[in-house]
């Protein structure tokens, strides 16, 4: 019964988030979230993690590659 409870307050909570507002901080910069794994190229900026989710990171748009 503990595992139908946790599994809705998961469900629940997973749909709170509005992808509409998602990253907010990061495309005031002027940037978007990418991979760790991709490079920001110069003479771009990379703001880090900011907002992005986990494992991403906010750099300036058009410098992911």
């Amino acid at each position: 019964m503990k595992i139908l409870y946790l599994l809705f307050a998961f469900l629940f909570l997973a749909f709170l988030s509005e992808p509409g507002n998602a990253y907010k901080r990061c495309h005031k910069k002027g940037g978007h979230c990418f991979p760790k794994t991709v490079i920001c190229l110069p003479p771009s900026s990379d703001f880090g993690k900011m907002d992005c989710r986990w494992k991403w990171k906010c750099c300036k748009k058009g410098s992911g590659k």
